[in-house]
């Protein structure tokens, strides 16, 4: 899991993962597990434009884009809701979104915005999202908060190192699911 932060640190970040691009690749494309939350989300692309214009190159892993709003004050913010499809099999996500970033040009998106703004504002589409890369603004508690993710990138893990369909016992979310309906509510 990787996640961001503010733009001088996007900066930082940026620099010293590009040493790492022809790493990173190659473990994506041999089913390596990603998930990037915000600004590790915007790292992936092809770059971030900042609220002052300057560029901040991206790993240019994935072709999507990220340009600041160039007002601080205006920020995608607050809980969100997706719709997903995960092993099949439709399913909401919940999650917090705090971010001024506006991600464009994405090919396959995490999912479809029920409540909130998602990539960008009023979109209906949110992250991107691959077999093994889930990339999204949804931040958390984004894993305790969604057992069925959880248990989707648990499945996904285990079946790539074990290289056979795992049947996971299932575990007890009765609890996770009340907290669930209560936000969902």
């Amino acid at each position: 899991m990787l996640v961001g932060g503010a733009d001088q640190e996007q900066g930082i970040l940026a620099q010293d993962l590009i040493q790492y691009k022809t790493s990173i690749q190659e473990a994506i494309a041999n089913g390596v597990f990603f998930l990037l939350i915000c600004g590790a989300y915007q790292l992936f692309g092809k770059y971030y434009k900042d609220v002052d214009g300057n560029l901040i190159s991206g790993l240019e892993i994935f072709d999507y884009y990220t340009e600041a709003i160039h007002d601080r004050k205006q920020r995608c913010i607050g809980n969100i809701v997706i719709e997903t499809k995960l092993n099949d099999k439709k399913t909401k996500v919940i999650g917090f979104e705090n971010h001024g970033g506006q991600t464009f040009n994405v090919s396959t998106p995490f999912g479809n915005v029920l409540l909130g703004n998602g990539n960008k504002f009023g979109d209906t589409q949110e992250g991107f999202f691959m077999n093994n890369v889930i990339a999204t603004y949804l931040h958390g508690p984004l894993l305790s908060k969604n057992p069925e993710l959880t248990d989707y990138i648990i499945k996904y893990c285990l079946d790539r190192k074990y290289n056979e369909d795992i049947i996971l016992e299932p575990l007890n979310d009765e609890f996770e699911n009340k907290c669930r309906e209560q936000l969902l509510n």
